[in-house]
């Protein structure tokens, strides 16, 4: 049986008049006692294993129960992250399957079990095949929101989201082993977070792109339920679902190009990481959507349980930044500049009956270039689907949208031939300072982003805090509360270096209307 989490002690010893050299605390979890670190009065407490290492019986498999371990364990570095390709600044390549630690950041260092403050759990982006929590500093969130922060990492890629017959006929939940890692972090929260003054009963999810997508996942999934109480989607919109048998055959054809010609779970699970990552391309073309349906942990269409009800039904916050594609664009990624023909040949991807009406909307004459006139174009077709989901989830929940749209944000890509203004992950500076991708400039904040940072944590904190995003209103810097999503209002909350302000009509200022027609969803 599992002990109840609880803390052990505080630091021996008194804290010294200096808070920097205060000692660390020593905090009991279920698996046994760990001291963490102090930083800014703050506490951290780093590279806690909530899993067993995923590595060879146990690749693609469910996550397994972490051992338990004799003395005090020390918690103050990150630990492994999660074996996966490199894709550029944004992604920390690894080769390494031993990866699934969690991270707590506190308020104060002096932490009181029971305290039951709400708890925040961070969902990194990284297209569900890259991505580490190690790049999230929850210490500025933690301390002006008096929340818990739980950063923490997920198998991506192959790793994570293998559906081969093989494995998938052993008899256990398959084929979305990320999914399954979140859910063992949540109920991971659920047993210990009270050792660390959080409270289990309120706890928020909030992710970033693939986060948001996985957020999205884990509000329609049957096995997450009651793990969680509210969730925030950051540029979470990728919901077209992979059937079984689409993501079947990718399995089958990795196994094939990774010369497993049997196709047995043996071949397969010997193989080494790096053949792993070098032959997943056939399940990168569907990870990157959306989840597969097994059965089990995704049961259906997210859109489909979203449309019914059919999801746990909790507060959401929902919303994107205001030049999505710019992170997105081939220069980004060491191409060449877009050029006029590859405006056309990019219209022509939402199909050729719909080319007239997108090059009406978006003329390529009224941008100062091809890249913006796409960004543009890309942009509508997000809004389109993201209002799509708040009308949708508005039927059942309080929803409140925001649009971020600071285009002064500093970027930690190198200078493109147009500007990237609030690209997409442009948000998460302000959340989390110093995040730079993984291999990006360091980047900081002035006096008015700062300020804007301040409102944004009291915003994301407050609504893990009681369900609605809250800040004190003086009619200028934050001209209004912030109301619930109407769809005939079709409201948002548009953040920018003004301030707070309460936008109506938001789709149409992207041609959403156009949006919907087309197959975008």
């Amino acid at each position: 049986m599992r002990a109840a989490a609880a803390v052990l002690a505080l630091a021996t010893g008194a804290a010294l008049s200096n808070a920097s050299t205060q000692q660390a605390p020593v905090i009991r979890v279920e698996n046994g006692a760990l001291r963490g670190k102090v930083v800014n009065d703050g506490g951290q407490f780093l590279g806690i294993p909530f899993a067993a290492p995923p590595v060879g019986k146990l690749r693609w498999m469910p996550p397994a129960e972490a051992e338990p371990w004799t003395g005090v364990r020390d918690a103050s570095k990150f630990a492994n992250h999660c074996a996966q390709m490199d894709r550029g600044i944004f992604t920390m390549p690894s080769d390494t399957e031993d990866c699934l630690y969690l991270n707590v950041f506190t308020p104060k260092a002096d932490v009181t079990a029971g305290a039951k403050l709400p708890v925040m759990v961070w969902f990194y982006g990284g297209g569900l095949f890259s991505g580490e929590s190690d790049d999230y500093d929850g210490s500025k969130l933690a301390k002006r929101g008096n929340v818990i922060v739980v950063t923490f990492n997920y198998r991506v890629g192959a790793l994570g989201f293998l559906s081969h017959p093989a494995i998938n006929a052993e008899g256990h939940p398959y084929a979305n082993y990320g999914i399954m890692d979140q859910q063992a972090a949540l109920r991971w929260v659920n047993r210990n977070i009270a050792a660390f003054g959080g409270d289990a009963g309120n706890v928020t999810l909030f992710g970033q792109s693939g986060g948001g997508t996985s957020v999205m996942a884990n509000l329609a999934s049957p096995t997450a339920k009651g793990l969680f109480h509210r969730v925030i989607n950051q540029s979470g919109t990728r919901i077209k679902i992979t059937s079984p048998e689409t993501a079947l055959h990718a399995g089958e054809e990795f196994a094939k190009k990774a010369g497993c010609e049997n196709q047995t779970a043996d071949c397969l699970r010997k193989l080494s990481v790096a053949d792993v990552i070098k032959f997943q391309d056939p399940i990168l073309k569907y990870v990157t959507e959306y989840p597969s349906v097994d059965g089990t942990i995704i049961t259906q269409p997210a859109v489909t349980s979203y449309e019914s009800g059919n999801f746990n039904r909790v507060p959401i916050m929902t919303g994107l930044v205001q030049d999505e594609q710019s992170f997105f664009m081939s220069e980004v990624r060491g191409g060449k500049p877009m050029t006029a023909d590859g405006y056309a040949k990019y219209v022509l991807t939402y199909g050729s009956g719909n080319k007239a009406a997108i090059e009406a909307a978006y003329p390529l004459d009224k941008y100062a270039s091809p890249s913006l006139a796409v960004i543009g174009i890309a942009q509508g077709a997000k809004v389109s689907t993201a209002r799509m989901l708040a009308r949708e989830w508005s039927k059942y929940v309080p929803v409140y949208v925001y649009e971020f749209r600071d285009r002064t944000v500093p970027s930690y890509y190198p200078p493109m031939s147009f500007p990237m203004r609030a690209y997409h992950t442009a948000e998460l500076l302000y959340l989390f300072p110093g995040f730079r991708g993984a291999r990006g400039s360091e980047q900081t904040l002035d006096a008015e982003q700062n300020k804007l940072s301040d409102l944004m944590i009291d915003y994301w904190t407050s609504f893990a805090r009681t369900g609605t995003p809250s800040a004190p209103v003086d009619g200028k810097y934050v001209e209004a509360a912030w109301s619930k999503y109407s769809a005939d209002k079709d409201n948002a909350q548009y953040l920018d270096l003004k301030g707070a302000h309460q936008k109506t009509g938001y789709g149409a200022d992207y041609h959403a209307d156009l949006w919907d027609t087309t197959s975008v969803h």
